[in-house]
């Protein structure tokens, strides 16, 4: 793992801007030098400051005030609250776990810590977050191009696994509406992050048009017991008592309400009616669609008989519009992407990322992707001692 000491960075992107909220000092100069001291940036002596102070609402305005937060209430990240985090980790608190634009910040477990606590995780969920900032550095992922898009696009990440029950998370009734701590304080530690580790402020780094609801957490766990098909992870090549993080750039869910339909065919005619609407990004340029169909909802195909590549072929051949709808978008349509005068929103069965999750109704959500601009990744969560399955309850 890269060490900080090891790094080349342009100091004034040094992504510590919590420094500020405690010192007027002016930030780094805006020259790249080598750091060959414990520090990530020269705005203090040391690279962040944890605090105690009295009146936790006035630490979350000031916090607030500095643009440190995504308006909500944050609990003070002291050192007491940022080392219980650290207790879960496998790398050292300083270890640059990845490079996040566009302010190119250098995400260390202590960094992803601060957040997290800010954000109401608890400790616990601290690999989880680690790997999911891994995850959205890597190249395909397009971290730069999501956070700089005028486009509403958010993070949705989803646990597989038996961290799943091991954290408490939801992946059944409202797994994507408030009430569950781990739902919401993962997804809204990560964007925490984006904001103060990649700079992905609104109106600065992220320039979304709107913005999105979405972007405050979107967090979930696949529903594993009721999934009548292989889990996203198992699909994806992991074992199935491995836990594992994926992360994909994708819009609000929209709903599909279906309670009529009995066969398969059927019910996914009404879904990919849903999906394919003129304006979305998969319109002129195809890319991933996310698909979380309820149990029932799957049930009722299973029972038809289809397979889950049986779903996601039906899917990608029957999603498509016409070429003046779809041309319409943000950049000029590619004529390869026209096929019997018809545009596909998908580039293949593989771009359906098909999960189950949700509980009793016959509901599916379906998320447009970033059109071709983003890949998903999926990646294992590995706890102490390099085993995936083992339990974070050994970490205390």
């Amino acid at each position: 793992m890269t060490r900080k000491d090891e790094i080349i960075v342009d100091k004034n992107s040094c992504g510590c801007p919590i420094d500020n909220l405690v010192d007027d000092k002016p930030s780094c100069k805006n020259k790249k030098t080598i750091i060959n001291n414990d520090r990530l940036c020269d705005s203090r002596k040391s690279d962040m400051e944890f605090f105690v102070d009295p009146d936790p609402e006035k630490v979350s305005l000031d916090f607030y005030q500095n643009r440190f937060t995504d308006g909500l209430p944050i609990i003070p990240p002291t050192r007491e609250r940022v080392n219980r985090f650290l207790n879960y980790t496998i790398h050292n608190p300083e270890d640059v776990l990845a490079i996040l634009p566009p302010k190119m910040g250098q995400a260390t477990p202590e960094k992803i810590a601060i957040n997290s606590v800010m954000a109401g995780c608890l400790p616990s969920f601290q690999t989880v977050l680690e790997q999911a900032i891994i995850a959205v550095s890597v190249d395909k992922f397009n971290l730069e191009g999501v956070n700089a898009t005028t486009h509403p696009v958010s993070i949705c990440t989803i646990i597989n696994g038996p961290l799943i029950d091991e954290i408490g998370m939801n992946a059944s009734v409202g797994c994507l509406a408030p009430s569950n701590i781990a739902n919401a304080t993962i997804g809204r530690a990560l964007r925490l992050c984006l904001i103060n580790i990649a700079g992905a402020i609104p109106g600065v780094g992220d320039h979304a048009t709107q913005g999105s609801p979405a972007k405050y957490s979107y967090c979930f766990g696949e529903n594993e017991e009721e999934n009548p098909w292989e889990p996203l992870h198992v699909e994806r090549g992991f074992n199935l008592h491995e836990s594992t993080v994926t992360v994909m750039a994708a819009e609000s869910p929209h709903n599909v309400n279906d309670h009529r339909s009995q066969y398969a065919e059927d019910l996914l005619d009404t879904i990919i009616h849903t999906a394919t609407t003129a304006g979305c990004n998969n319109s002129h340029v195809p890319g991933e669609l996310l698909i979380i169909m309820s149990p029932e909802h799957a049930r009722t195909i299973k029972q038809d008989g289809w397979s889950k590549k049986d779903v996601q072929n039906y899917i990608h051949e029957n999603s498509h519009l016409s070429p003046i709808l779809a041309d319409r978008g943000g950049s000029k349509l590619d004529e390869k992407n026209i096929r019997d005068n018809q545009v596909q929103i998908t580039r293949s069965p593989q771009d359906v990322v098909l999960v189950v999750a949700g509980g009793p109704g016959r509901h599916t959500m379906i998320s447009h992707g970033f059109g071709g601009g983003s890949e998903t990744v999926t990646m294992p969560i590995t706890l102490k001692n390099c085993f995936n399955q083992k339990s974070v309850k050994n970490y205390k």
